[in-house]
């Protein structure tokens, strides 16, 4: 009686699992538009309902552009909001926006649904 208890306990954790990743999606896009407007729009395009234009002269590649790139998928863009893209080589690069993984997520959810 006990494995059973176990193995209905360990499904339900699963299916729970699954459901609040698939049910997030739409919520996950919309809080990371939020995010793309508040923090990315001072270097980037992020959104066309953005307040203001990029602070960066010149702007860093607007979202649209970048979702067009036919390398671009959800795992190397959290690979790259990971780490930071300036140094000495590269003094313009990117820096690393020091984000939650649960921001990083959403972001990535509001960019994917910016490919077309």
């Amino acid at each position: 009686m006990r494995s059973a208890s176990t193995g209905f306990l360990a499904l339900c954790l699963a299916a729970s699992s699954a459901w609040s990743q698939q049910g997030n999606t739409a919520d996950d896009v919309s809080q990371g538009h939020h995010l793309a407007v508040e923090i990315c729009a001072f270097c980037h395009l992020a959104a066309p309902d953005q307040h203001a234009q990029p602070i960066l002269h010149p702007p860093a590649p607007p979202f649209a552009a970048i979702m067009q790139r036919k390398d671009v998928t959800a795992q190397s863009l959290t690979d790259f909001m990971k780490k930071t893209h300036r140094g000495l080589d590269e003094p313009n690069g990117m820096p690393n926006p020091d984000l939650a993984e649960y921001q990083i997520t959403q972001v990535v959810a509001y960019l994917m649904s910016l490919k077309k």
